[in-house]
C-alpha cells in the first residue's frame, strides 16, 4: 500500500514537471517531493503518506507509456527525444523488411553427407509441419519476421502498452521454445533398434538426418519447393531457415569434420560458431 503511494506520487511528480514550464520547481512537484520523501521513511517513522487527490494526474506525457486514451504529447526534452527514438524503431522495422529472393540462400554443400537421402522425405514433411506452426505463432502474434521469434528480438509487435508488449514477448518466447522443444524431439527420435549401435553409429545416423534437415530448409531445390507452396496472394513471400538450425550441434560437428583439413577460414561466423559448438559437444 505504502509502496504504491510512493509510485503514484512519483509518477505525478514527472507529469507535474513536464506541464509546468518551471519543471520540478513547480509548486506541485515540491509539494510531491516532499510527501515522496516522507514515504521513503515509513519504515522508520511509520509516517502514511496518501497521494493528494488534487495531484492526481489525469493524463500522462506520451514517454510514460500509459494507454493512448490516457496520453499527451509531451513538448518538453524527454517527449522529443522519446518520439526521435521511436521512429528511429519504425525506420528498423522498414528496413527490415526489406525481401530476398530465394537466389539470396546461400547453400552450404560441406553439410550434405554420404546417408541424408535416407531421411529426406521425412525431413520435408517435418519441415512443413514446424513452417506451419511458425506462421501460426507470426499470425497470432502480429509479428512479421521468422527471426524475431527465433532471435527474441522482437520488433514489429503492435503498439500496445508497454506492460502489454512485454507479455506478449514472453508469451512468444515461451511459444517457440514449447515448439523448438517438441521438434527436437522429433529429430532425436529414431527406430527401435537405434538403442542396439554403438555411440559412434548413433552420432552418424544423427548428423545424416541433420543433413537432411539442412538440405530441405536451404538446397535450391528445396527452396523453390517452399517458395511454390506458399499462397499466391500471400502478402509475405519468405523462404523459412530456422527449421535446419533445431540440430545445430550436428551441423556444427558435420562443418568442423568436413573443413577439417586445418584451412578452415575461422574469419567467418558460420566456421567460427562451428569450432566454437564443436569443442563443447
Amino acid at each position: 500500500m505504502v509502496n504504491g503511494n510512493l509510485g503514484m506520487i512519483c509518477n505525478a511528480h514527472v507529469v507535474h514537471a513536464d506541464l509546468s514550464e518551471y519543471g520540478a520547481l513547480d509548486e506541485k512537484c515540491i509539494k510531491l517531493a516532499e510527501h515522496a520523501a516522507t514515504a521513503v521513511d515509513f519504515p522508520k517513522t511509520g509516517k502514511i503518506v496518501t497521494m493528494p487527490f488534487e495531484l492526481k494526474p489525469k493524463m500522462y506525457p506520451d514517454f510514460m507509456e500509459k494507454e493512448e486514451f490516457q496520453s499527451y504529447k509531451s513538448e518538453k526534452i524527454l517527449g522529443k527525444l522519446y518520439r526521435q527514438v521511436i521512429d528511429a524503431s519504425d525506420k528498423d522495422v522498414v528496413a527490415s523488411e526489406l525481401k530476398f529472393v530465394p537466389q539470396d540462400i546461400l547453400y552450404d554443400a560441406d553439410l550434405h553427407i554420404p546417408g541424408s537421402t535416407n531421411f529426406i522425405t521425412d525431413a520435408w514433411s517435418h519441415k512443413c509441419s514446424y513452417d506451419g506452426q511458425l506462421n501460426g505463432l507470426l499470425g497470432l502474434y502480429k509479428v512479421r519476421r521468422e527471426e524475431e521469434i527465433v532471435t527474441g528480438h522482437i520488433w514489429s509487435l503492435p503498439k500496445y502498452s508497454s506492460n502489454k508488449q512485454e507479455q506478449l514477448k514472453e508469451r512468444l518466447t515461451h511459444a517457440y521454445s514449447a515448439l523448438r522443444k517438441e521438434f527436437r524431439k522429433v529429430f532425436e527420435q529414431m527406430d527401435s533398434d537405434f538403442d542396439q549401435v554403438s555411440d559412434d553409429e548413433k552420432n552418424d545416423i544423427y548428423e545424416q538426418k541433420a543433413s537432411a534437415w539442412y538440405q530441405v530448409t536451404y538446397h535450391p531445390s528445396w527452396v523453390k519447393r517452399s517458395m511454390e507452396l506458399q499462397e499466391p496472394d500471400g502478402d509475405r513471400e519468405t523462404v523459412m531457415l530456422s527449421f535446419a538450425w533445431i540440430a545445430v550441434d550436428y551441423l556444427a560437428r558435420i562443418k568442423i569434420r568436413r573443413g577439417g583439413d586445418g584451412n578452415t577460414d575461422l574469419t567467418k561466423p558460420i566456421n567460427a560458431f562451428a569450432r566454437y559448438v564443436a569443442d563443447r559437444i
